[in-house]
């Protein structure tokens, strides 16, 4: 299986590379997939206290801000809501009547579907944060795509590392479990962190995936990809699990 990969905010595709390498060396080592790597196209720089862990320059994002001050998701992350459910603190961390402020959705979705002509045919997806959103979204509008135009969907399973649910291009609203009826249908990979501030993103992207076919794997961190051996291996029998139920 090919995948494209998605690298998080404030990524690139050289250090998404770097940072999957222990994954892709276990998938490549017995022929399971193979992988090409991209980046958005929206320069922008790190916050100073994380210029490190992002690494050298140039870096991007995915989906653009209107440039104001708190309209950026990532501005709200250092007061990540608490909620009774995923649903709740999604709804809380980006409230409807701001959809003005994620300008370029579809622009990113062209893009993607370009470098799929390009590079491809590309079989699934992997997104990483942010790329894990646009991945989900690109996902949804294949079906709709289907749906519209009758173009068949190039992507058949989703590996989603410390993911957040996907965007509907024309509103930019979050599609939530128990606002919308959206379902991604196609087997998927839903990476998690249990100590991950940031996983009830996560777990709203989940829940709007077709549960029979939807694989939950907790290595038990943060907000990151899991690179020791033992991890990666475990990691690496559920993604062929998955493949396989992809057909």
């Amino acid at each position: 299986m090919k995948f494209l990969c998605l690298p998080g905010a404030f990524g690139s595709a050289k250090s998404f590379e770097v940072q999957l390498a222990p994954f892709c060396k276990e998938l490549v080592s017995d022929g399971t997939a193979s992988f090409y790597f991209t980046q958005g196209t929206v320069p922008c720089t790190p916050p100073l206290a994380f210029t490190d862990y992002y690494g050298p320059p140039p870096h991007y994002r995915f989906i653009e801000f209107d440039g104001i001050k708190g309209h950026d998701i990532l501005d709200r992350l250092r007061d990540f809501p608490d909620g009774v459910n995923p649903e709740d603190v999604m709804r809380e961390l980006m409230p409807k009547g701001e959809n003005d402020a994620r300008q370029n959705i579809r622009e990113a979705l062209d893009t993607l579907y370009q470098t799929m002509e390009d590079q491809g045919p590309f079989d699934g997806i992997i997104g990483y944060s942010e790329g894990a959103t646009i991945a989900a979204t690109m996902i949804l509008d294949e079906q709709r795509r289907l749906t519209d135009e009758g173009r068949e969907p190039q992507i058949k399973a989703a590996i989603f590392f410390a993911g957040w649910p996907p965007i509907i291009p024309e509103t930019k609203q979050l599609v939530l479990l128990d606002e919308s009826d959206y379902v991604i249908g196609i087997p998927t990979c839903h990476v998690i962190g249990a100590r991950d501030p940031y996983i009830h993103g996560a777990m709203a992207l989940f829940n709007v995936c077709e549960g029979d076919v939807a694989h939950l794997f907790d290595h038990g961190k943060g907000h990151t990809i899991p690179r020791d051996a033992r991890t990666i291996k475990e990691l690496g029998d559920t993604v062929r699990k998955m493949i396989v139920e992809s057909g």
